[in-house]
């Protein structure tokens, strides 16, 4: 019997979808899309980047469709809220959708507006990187696991877990967690918010993660990819969390910045972290990928995702044995 494909390793075409006017960007931005259905759902939609390999000679697409789409399920293995992500072509061309995850009544304010009136804090654009004169040698000033503790004060957790007695930041270490999983380098300010309800009757809160393309080695050449397979654990202690503040040419690792995460949480937010990683199964993920069941994916592409995830599960299990 041939193995069942789940849902998500599937491209939905998008090249008949509008584009919502009120959302657009630039032209090589991404763009806000409307899914054609009766709620007119709102889709960010990206195109995969392609490069030019000059000793190929061919362009070469990047693999942001598939590590978004391998992320997500990660995220909801771990328990944690995350944007729906499909891949999909868009007039041919490879891309991603990633579902507006603003309810009804809410707006969304990413991480450089709420803290923005951190003291100590220097924002960090494209082009113009945040320097903080009274420390010029400290990288990404002020953003840092500390000062967004102190800024979630003020907001509520996803509602999945206002039950579980777990505050904002218990909830964003677990996004720290997940990427030290599949290795996202990318956590800077904008790829983190909160939700602010337009009427009063509802609490603002933190919003679930998103935007995950930048992770599972999604930019390597399968040659580099093939070499770096032989040294995982190098490549994988590699990934550090460069959108944090830092002193140094060398930001700590994702797995040593998920643990000093760990270690602000309340006793609560702690335990269910440790016990979900302890208890952590991939299996319905490492399937797929060992089953090479997406398309886009090529088989070393696949084994590199494959036996990343599983090295960086046991580092991260094997780093919470030592703080328990």
């Amino acid at each position: 019997m041939a193995n069942h494909v789940p849902d998500w390793v599937l491209q939905s075409d998008v090249s008949v979808w509008e584009k919502d006017l009120l959302e657009v960007h630039g032209s090589h931005e991404p763009q806000w899309l409307i899914e054609p259905d009766g709620d007119r759902t709102l889709w960010l939609h990206k195109d995969v980047v392609s490069h030019y390999n000059a000793r190929l000679e061919r362009v070469i697409p990047k693999g942001e469709d598939w590590s978004e789409i391998i992320s997500t399920q990660v995220a909801l293995l771990l328990g944690l809220p995350v944007a729906e992500t499909r891949m999909c072509l868009r007039k041919g061309r490879r891309g991603t959708i990633s579902k507006d995850v603003r309810p009804d009544g809410f707006d969304l304010h990413n991480g450089l507006v709420i803290m923005d009136s951190v003291e100590g804090y220097f924002p960090h654009r494209e082009g113009a990187h945040g320097v903080d004169p009274a420390r010029p040698g400290v990288n990404r000033p002020g953003h840092t696991l500390a000062n967004i503790r102190r800024v979630l004060e003020d907001y509520a957790p996803p509602p999945e877990f206002s039950k579980e007695n777990l505050t904002s930041f218990d909830v964003f270490a677990g996004y720290c967690v997940l990427d030290a999983l599949i290795a996202n380098r990318d956590r800077h300010e904008e790829n983190w918010a909160v939700l602010i309800p337009q009427l009063t009757g509802d609490s603002a809160r933190l919003a679930p993660s998103y935007d995950h393309a930048s992770s599972l080695g999604f930019n390597l050449d399968d040659e580099v990819r093939a070499v770096k397979l032989l040294n995982l654990r190098k490549f994988a202690e590699g990934g550090t969390a460069g959108r944090f503040e830092y002193v140094g040419k060398r930001p700590p690792t994702l797995v040593s910045h998920a643990a000093d995460a760990l270690g602000l949480c309340t006793p609560e937010g702690r335990d269910c972290w440790l016990n979900r990683i302890a208890d952590l199964d991939l299996g319905p993920v490492l399937s797929v990928l060992e089953g090479n069941q997406i398309q886009t994916m090529s088989d070393v592409e696949a084994t590199f995702a494959y036996e990343l995830l599983q090295l960086n599960l046991r580092r991260i299990q094997d780093g919470a044995q030592c703080h328990a």
